[in-house]
């Protein structure tokens, strides 16, 4: 009963100092003021170009703890990652704040988890060291903190020891976009009045001279899925990241079928929201990779944006794709863009590799990057940040035509199509009505596809058959 209430009292004081700011005094210090550092020691973290103060979500960078005099190398260290608003806030709880995560990696284990303080790597044992690497993972992309401390502690003896100046490092949060972003943010409201005509066109990039590392042992089994997605509603999701993959990406994702996930966007079809469009595309197998996979859709001032994968084979559940990317802006239809793609996990199979022998995700994931900056060095991406690596396709939108909403009372201004507060209100007027009968319609109202802009719901089997044999088919 003693050693049971011993453990406790010890977890409850383990508790309460790890919500207090991380106190790196060595536990073998005999003198509790640390000794200047006078540049000898050193924390740097690998940051590319002129960016040394700034981090981007969801990388990996390496931090170097280093002497710079062969005769004084350090026995302990401690580093720590955390937000300087714990300095002021007394209520500051690190446990609640995403300020990423550090990670050992040296070979020679020469670092581990602290049990001292919260997000905390420390020394294992009490040798001489004169370089030491830890891996951090900076926060998610969605996390509120803009500024990371990371804080390191070097001693050379029980005597002496540094903190402070050149072993802390703040960095703010980049805010420029990810470099695969869409070049406008969606926007809930579309107030243009009209519909527009759109081709995609997915540009495949993966080869053995772009991405060589781990690179498919047998060329002739890699591919790329069909291209499908759809036009939508700001309301309508079809994948994000952040959320478990549906039934049908999952599919798309673990078998490069896209019969489940083109099914739910069918079924999601309405004038009210959901999806608009289907876009499928061609598939591309070795040889015939690089050969671009088009396809057509329309949108509107209800579904004014578009998401779109393509499975990569072989992987576990890999698959590239966009999401939410809006086409309606306060000058117009966007005219044209691209944007480069980077592998996305589906979150159901685990594999580090191409080739990996899959098994079920267990608990099941959310939809996430590949493991960009993987600490598992059989992976493709091995401590490669996403600004490091090249894409694997680019994906190409650009506006074909702008057609004015029938009946429509809309002003025009530099050829663009405006609803005016009028036209707006006649639009809620029918939105409502047509959500009265939305439970007694049994086939898709809005269906445009590549071969045939308008198939009414008795067509609907006869206009998808025609379409998939030409879309490459199966």
């Amino acid at each position: 009963m003693f050693k049971v209430l011993c453990i406790l009292l010890s977890l409850l004081v383990l508790s309460r100092s790890q919500k207090q700011r991380c106190d790196q005094t060595p536990p073998q210090a005999t003198v509790i003021t640390p000794s200047d550092n006078m540049g000898i020691y050193r924390m740097s973290i690998s940051t590319k170009g002129n960016d040394t103060n700034i981090y981007r979500p969801d990388q990996t960078y390496v931090l170097k703890l280093t002497t710079n005099n062969a005769t004084r190398p350090f026995r302990w260290f401690m580093i720590t990652v955390e937000d300087p608003e714990m300095d002021t806030n007394p209520e500051y709880d690190p446990k609640l704040v995403d300020v990423g995560s550090l990670k050992t990696i040296d070979t020679n284990k020469q670092s581990r988890y602290s049990e001292r303080c919260y997000n905390s790597v420390e020394n294992t044992d009490n040798s001489d060291k004169y370089k030491v690497e830890i891996h951090w993972v900076s926060p998610k992309q969605n996390a509120r903190r803009q500024t990371v401390r990371l804080r390191a502690m070097v001693a050379e003896n029980k005597e002496v020891w540094h903190v402070g100046e050149n072993l802390t490092i703040t960095l703010e949060k980049d805010d420029r976009r990810p470099l695969d972003s869409p070049p406008y943010s969606p926007e809930p409201n579309c107030n243009l009045c009209s519909e527009a005509q759109y081709e995609v066109i997915f540009n495949g990039r993966w080869s053995r001279m772009t991405h060589p590392r781990y690179y498919p042992s047998k060329p002739d089994d890699n591919g790329y899925s069909h291209l499908v997605g759809a036009s939508h509603s700001f309301s309508h999701t079809i994948w994000q990241p952040g959320d478990q993959a549906s039934p049908g990406l999952q599919k798309l994702a673990e078998e490069a079928d896209i019969s489940l996930i083109e099914r739910e966007i069918i079924d999601s079809m309405s004038p009210l929201n959901g999806t608009r469009t289907l876009i499928i595309g061609k598939r591309r197998f070795h040889p015939a990779m690089g050969e671009p996979s088009h396809s057509l859709f329309r949108v509107d001032n209800v579904h004014h944006l578009f998401s779109l994968v393509v499975a990569i084979k072989p992987s576990p559940d890999w698959f590239l794709g966009a999401y939410k990317f809006e086409l309606c802006t306060n000058i117009g239809w966007l005219k044209e863009s691209e944007i480069p793609l980077f592998p996305w996990d589906a979150g159901t199979m685990d594999g580090v590799s191409y080739e990996s022998v899959p098994s079920i995700t267990q608990p099941r994931d959310v939809v996430s990057r590949v493991a960009v900056g993987s600490f598992n060095k059989e992976s493709p991406f091995y401590q490669m940040n996403l600004n490091e690596m090249k894409p694997f396709a680019l994906l190409q939108v650009r506006l074909l035509n702008v057609f004015p909403l029938v009946g429509a009372e809309c002003s025009q201004e530099d050829s663009v199509f405006t609803c005016s507060e009028v036209q707006n209100d006649q639009q809620e007027e029918q939105r409502e009505n047509l959500e009265e009968k939305e439970d007694e319609k049994e086939e898709p109202i809005i269906s445009e596809l590549k071969i045939a802009e308008e198939c009414v719901a008795s067509e609907w089997g006869e206009c998808l058959l025609k379409y998939r044999l030409e879309a490459g088919g199966n």
